[in-house]
């Protein structure tokens, strides 16, 4: 057994040792006659991910006789329009892990319940742009569910070695390698261009580095941001077929499989990569996502997922639904979590631990997300709708149905109403 796949067998075991620590240490007493069912829907869909919820919820019913918690997994590009149709029909799950931008939507529906209403609840030690991702009239709705992350360019180390390619710094030199790196069985790079969110946030680090702002999205920022991606479509370095591609698991797939030799990602692939026997420095490495002038500095886009605790279930089911969410927020269980997602700890002093432990591969991402740029950041519940303008922006220029300077430009029309409204 290889020694990663080994030390992710021990952080299973320490988060379920973690978790018998925090939940038996519930305020909420429960025994055999109590029976409350806590409905749950998240994305979350990597290797670690699924293990480290699945370990903790057995746990967590483990120590609360007659509750049992009922996971669904809806597809990424999917979940907050399910969302939102419970929500209509007032027929939410009892908690639910979104990615933050949404949160601020999510609590705009009247039935989010702020968790500052439960004995316990504490901001203390956060990150204050993680903690506040759920600060709606002096309130707080979400508490981090695994930490925080970003993205950065990962590459196929032997397939550069073979083409004499050098991991890219620039734009031009991402166009180059990616074309060099282009053969008869596989792509330069992969990239992200669903329907979706993710798209957004993967072209997000290309935009702003650039300088771009979304309000005058059309402006030479974003028109030099999107005739890139243009180029690598164009050019055949990257699949038309991105139109359908996920971040995760779409890209991450290509990448694993040998069909891209590049690709934009984020940590939380470190536990599926090590199961495919893919190592930092060995199968696979990491630099910044490439800029368009070399002194231009890096600024990527703040990721991860908050729970919220809907009115759905009443106050047994909302309480309990707290003890859950509260259990994740220990220091060793958060430890844990974050190293099995790969995500950076959302409390300070945790990710200070987290920092002496983490391997070299996660040099670019610390970097990156102690200074990452919050998605809502001056645009709040608003952030959503302008996403989908810019997503469909990208797909309208990479599918040929308009040109990029157009697509942008119906997108700034759309965003300038947006904001507006």
């Amino acid at each position: 057994m290889h020694l990663l796949q080994t030390r992710g067998h021990r952080w299973l075991g320490a988060l379920a040792a973690a978790s018998l620590v925090v939940v038996g240490m519930s305020q909420v007493a429960t025994s055999a006659a109590t029976k409350i069912t806590l409905t749950e829907e998240d994305y979350f869909n990597t290797p670690g991910q699924i293990q480290a919820l699945k370990q903790y919820t057995q746990q967590f019913e483990k120590t609360h006789p007659g509750v049992t918690v009922t996971r669904t997994y809806v597809p990424f590009a999917n979940l907050d329009t399910k969302l939102l149709t419970q929500a209509a029909g007032h027929d939410l799950p009892n908690l639910l892990a979104v990615d933050n931008p949404f949160v601020p939507t999510m609590i705009s529906t009247g039935q989010m319940v702020p968790l500052n209403n439960f004995k316990g609840f504490s901001t203390k030690g956060y990150y204050p742009a993680v903690i506040k991702e759920g600060l709606s009239n002096g309130k707080y709705y979400a508490y981090p569910v695994a930490g925080a992350n970003s993205i950065a360019l990962m590459y196929n180390i032997p397939m550069l070695k073979a083409a004499h390619v050098s991991p890219p710094k620039t734009w031009a030199q991402l166009i180059s390698a990616a074309k060099a790196l282009t053969t008869s069985t596989h792509y330069g790079i992969a990239l992200t261009c669903e329907a979706a969110e993710d798209t957004t946030w993967q072209w997000e680090p290309f935009f702003w580095t650039n300088g771009g702002n979304f309000a005058s999205i059309a402006s030479a920022p974003g028109v030099q941001a999107l005739s890139l991606w243009k180029t690598l479509v164009d050019d055949g370095s990257a699949s038309k077929a991105c139109l359908n591609w996920s971040q995760t698991p779409s890209a991450t797939g290509q990448f694993l499989a040998g069909k891209a030799a590049m690709m934009v990602n984020g940590p939380w692939n470190f536990p599926t990569l090590n199961l495919q026997h893919w190592y930092y420095g060995k199968q696979f490495g990491i630099v910044p996502v490439p800029v368009r002038l070399p002194k231009q500095h890096v600024i990527v886009p703040l990721g991860g997922e908050d729970w919220e605790i809907s009115n759905s279930g009443g106050s047994a089911a909302e309480r309990m639904a707290f003890q859950y969410i509260q259990g994740l927020q220990a220091p060793a269980a958060e430890l844990k979590l974050a190293k099995l997602f790969g995500y950076l700890p959302a409390k300070i002093a945790v990710a200070q631990t987290y920092l002496k432990q983490a391997g070299p591969e996660w040099s670019v991402y610390i970097h990156q997300t102690l200074y990452a740029h919050p998605r809502t950041l001056g645009l709040g519940v608003k952030y959503p709708k302008i996403s989908q303008a810019v997503w469909t922006a990208i797909q309208a220029a990479l599918s040929g149905t308009q040109s990029v300077k157009s697509a942008l430009s119906t997108a700034q029309s759309q965003i300038k109403s947006i904001l507006s409204s």
